[in-house]
């Protein structure tokens, strides 16, 4: 709909007035936010604070216990001075690439459904509308990004020189500039309805240059000039080598954010109908920490389907091996844009081993997200049988056994990842990891994240029917919380005995000796996911049939004292209808 579709307008098309008056909006808002603080009561505020305040400072005290305070060399510094700027303006191209594809999706405001059906197809200035919540969120985002980075910079200050003022100044602001360019680029793209072709585009040439500039490579003998997004990292890196481009990247996000701010009303609303439809579900499935349900959502958010026709064509005729086919068909058709973000995450992982390698020891758990968060798109081919429960109980064969069967090709594909990762952790550079060990710790991370990622799968969403009513509220709170962290402590637990390899070399103790004891008892891990997987059924029957077993024995004696107390019952009625006679 066009922009001025609900204001009446001039001959030339230009708007003329609105029959709304937009401080009306502003009095809608205000009275709806006073019915929503008179609803919170201060006692659950004071909690809330107090609770998140707690969290805050308990993580922020254990990542500074774990990140370690022995300064680097000054090869090591140099090292950083030299290559940081491109590795962090690869990110920042990054976090651009997410904000224009978002917003040529309609992100990134997610208004409450009421805004859409009611203000924005009133004739109502738009603009007036979207701006008071685009700005909320914005500050709400630079607020964090805020917190998040002067934290990172004061953790920087504790392995590099320069004062720490100046490290959580330098962290503060590329924190925020980061997060601005990201947001601005989502608002420009979507108030101006960029294409989404022209948007994605854009971001490949972004993330392309950026990549080139972080390896490095020479076109016609001259290395490639500094990507856009060295600016950032020049921002990030100000106390080692303060650079004046480093301002332009503040600059150009105060300018995106302006921008995206001012033409906020040109925004679809069926885009933002649609957004504002699967966002609220994503939030409810969130909720009931139905990874699979947020998965699907996300995917339908981000418009990534799979391919109509596959990257390569599996033979059509009768198959041996039916499961190995049906994985390699799901997994064939596989989208551009997964496959791009698959290789990403394993990039990021191993550049996370190549940081616990120097020291900090803290990202191989950033190394195992990263790998379960790819393990739960690779998991695709189980996942749809788990969607489709009536076409699987036609197949003859159990449920268990048929998901162990299609779990072969994302093994194939994790294991894929892991060298790849590997292989990222072992190219030559600052940080470089011995090959083997690479290796060694990318395949057993990635076979860690795939069994989490199936446990996440095949679990789905908690049931209020289950055993859970059964048992004390304490221990199935307690429950859910192990239940919704399992599988990403299985995927970290992968890239633990990297450290120990680390460990054993700095001790000058051969490598493969604990390390090794603990990789194997990883494998161990991940093979028993896959057995519950297969027995999963079958517990399940045996547990039920034992429930059943004790109510009927608990309703056996519980009928039998019902049963005396309503025969007192009707014999104290006929002692009172006695009396009466």
């Amino acid at each position: 709909m066009p922009v001025d579709a609900v204001a009446p307008s001039t001959e030339d098309g230009t708007v003329d007035a609105y029959p709304v008056d937009p401080g009306l909006l502003d009095d809608l808002r205000r009275a709806r936010r006073r019915r929503r603080v008179a609803e919170i009561h201060w006692v659950d505020a004071l909690y809330r604070v107090y609770m998140a305040g707690l969290v805050g400072l308990v993580a922020v005290a254990l990542i500074a216990g774990t990140v370690g305070d022995t300064p680097l060399t000054a090869g090591q510094v140099g090292d950083v001075t030299a290559h940081g700027p491109a590795v962090i303006g690869l990110v920042a191209a990054l976090a651009v690439a997410v904000g224009l594809r978002s917003g040529s999706r309609g992100g990134p405001l997610a208004v409450e459904p009421g805004d859409v059906r009611h203000i924005l197809l009133a004739p109502v200035d738009r603009g007036r509308a979207l701006r008071g919540p685009a700005l909320r969120q914005v500050r709400s985002a630079l607020f964090v990004a805020l917190l998040v980075g002067a934290a990172v910079g004061r953790f920087a200050d504790r392995r590099l020189p320069e004062p720490v003022g100046a490290w959580i100044l330098a962290g503060a602001v590329a924190g925020v500039t980061l997060v601005a360019l990201s947001l601005g680029a989502a608002l420009v793209t979507s108030g101006r309805r960029l294409p989404r072709a022209a948007a994605s585009g854009v971001a490949a040439v972004l993330l392309a240059w950026s990549a080139l500039d972080v390896a490095r490579v020479e076109v016609g003998g001259a290395p490639v000039p500094a990507s856009p997004g060295r600016a950032v990292g020049w921002l990030a890196l100000a106390p080692l080598d303060l650079h004046v481009a480093s301002l332009g990247a503040v600059a150009v996000a105060v300018v995106l954010v302006v921008a995206g701010l001012a033409g906020v009303g040109g925004l679809s609303v069926e885009a933002a109908e649609r957004r504002t439809a699967l966002v609220g579900q994503i939030r409810f499935a969130a909720t009931l920490q139905d990874v699979r349900t947020v998965l699907v959502l996300r995917r339908q958010l981000a418009a990534d389907r799979p391919r109509a026709r596959p990257w390569l064509r599996v033979g059509r005729g009768p198959a041996r091996f039916p499961a190995w086919r049906r994985g390699w068909n799901g997994v064939l058709r596989f989208p551009a844009v997964r496959v791009g973000r698959l290789v990403l995450l394993a990039v990021a992982a191993g550049a996370a081993f190549r940081g616990a390698w120097s020291g900090t020891a803290p990202l191989v758990a950033l190394a195992g997200v990263a790998l379960w968060v790819g393990a739960l798109d690779v998991v695709e081919p189980v996942a749809e049988e788990v969607d489709h429960p009536s076409r699987r109980q036609s197949y003859p064969v159990e449920e268990g056994a048929l998901y162990v069967r299609l779990l072969a090709v994302p093994l194939v594909v994790s294991i894929l990842l892991g060298l790849l990762a590997g292989a990222v952790a072992a190219l030559p550079g600052g940080g470089r990891v011995p090959l083997l060990v690479g290796l060694a710790a990318g395949v057993a991370t990635a076979l860690s994240a795939c069994a989490g990622a199936l446990g996440n799968v095949v679990a789905g969403a908690p049931s209020g029917g289950d055993e859970l009513g059964l048992i004390a509220p304490e221990v199935a709170g307690l429950r859910m919380v192990l239940r919704a962290v399992w599988p990403v402590v299985l995927a970290v637990l992968g890239a633990l005995p990297l450290l120990v390899v680390e460990a054993d070399l700095d001790a000058g103790r051969p490598a493969a000796g604990m390390a090794s004891a603990l990789w194997l008892a990883v494998a161990g891990l991940a093979a028993l996911v896959v057995a519950w997987v297969h027995q999963r059924e079958a517990i399940a029957e045996w547990w039920r049939q034992a429930m059943d077993a004790a109510g009927q024995g608990g309703a056996g004696t519980r009928g039998d004292d019902d049963g005396d107390e309503d025969e007192d019952e009707d014999d104290s009625g006929d002692d009172e209808e006695d009396e009466r006679r």
